[in-house]
């Protein structure tokens, strides 16, 4: 079974949660803030079981996809050029960069070759632009192979006890142990399914706006100053930090964006004049600027 996540950071967990083992996670180092914490209180936290299988059968397709020209290869010039605008003030270096799409290249490669073979491959895909827009990609890329894909879509809250609903929004809000909880929810996607998502991705890419949103439930393309509106919203009438806002308004709005979008319209508002750098507070951070509202 070959399981195809959509972040990195899922792709991580993931290698973990197909041979978690509960008993080595309680064995090994364990760090925490504050009191420590119990003994019931880590076996409860570290409780789960595996997904099974062989933890390289994980890939990780479409790099933010839901961001950018999509018009050309899923690694080709255009991708790279998404990545050096969003991703450039991080100091990423040219080979960190190609690194990036190496793996994305390889992890490609292992799906194709896996769907050919007849290789089982099950999405975990969620309702966030990203995870929607990698899924009905991969649905393109496999359209005219003859191969078994299954979904596990994450729901959007699972009510853990009488008095306890956690609400999600991404796979990577999930603890590796805890992934084969989902695993009920596996269904098989059809034929007719395949290529409606399929259909609906060449859709966006003709469009090929500068940014997709899930509207509705539906994703559909937007302009790029979509999510301004939730910014210019919460801007505070005092000076702050623009790492600190970013933070409240992904944690205030779980719409699935990503910091480094919010970041990019921000700046664009400084360009504008809108916002005003009081301060680089931190230099050697890219959010670490302290900004102030230009009043008219």
């Amino acid at each position: 079974m070959l399981e195809v996540v959509f972040s990195d950071s899922t792709k991580g967990s993931m290698k973990v949660a197909k041979y978690y083992n509960e008993k080595s996670m309680l064995g090994g180092a364990i760090g925490y803030i504050g009191k420590k914490p119990s003994k019931a209180e880590l076996k409860k936290h570290f409780e789960g079981q595996a997904v099974g299988g062989d933890s390289q059968d994980v890939v990780y397709i479409g790099f933010a996809l839901d961001i950018g020209d999509i018009s050309g290869e899923f690694d080709g010039i255009e991708r790279q050029n998404v990545f050096q605008k969003a991703w450039g003030r991080f100091y990423f270096d040219n080979n960190e960069k190609e690194q990036l799409f190496y793996n994305q290249r390889k992890d490609m490669e292992k799906l194709l070759s896996a769907a050919i073979n007849g290789t089982p491959i099950r999405i975990w895909k969620s309702n966030i632009p990203y995870s929607t827009c990698g899924f009905y990609f991969i649905c393109n890329v496999l359209k005219n192979i003859d191969c078994e894909i299954s979904v596990v879509s994450l729901p959007e809250y699972k009510q853990v006890s009488e008095n306890e609903i956690v609400i999600y929004s991404d796979w990577g809000q999930i603890e590796p142990g805890k992934f084969y909880q989902f695993l009920p929810s596996e269904r098989q996607l059809s034929q007719s399914e395949k290529r409606m998502f399929s259909s609906r991705w060449i859709g966006l890419v003709r469009e090929n706006a500068p940014l997709r949103a899930v509207v509705n439930g539906k994703l559909i393309s937007v302009p790029e100053d979509f999510y301004d509106y939730i910014i210019t919203k919460n801007i505070p009438d005092y000076d702050f930090l623009m790492a600190r806002f970013i933070g409240k308004i992904m944690g205030d709005y779980d719409l699935g964006v990503s910091d480094r979008w919010y970041a990019l319209r921000i700046e664009k508002m400084i360009e504008e004049k809108k916002l005003i750098i009081v301060e680089n507070k931190d230099i050697s951070h890219p959010y670490g600027k302290i900004l102030r509202k230009v009043t008219v």
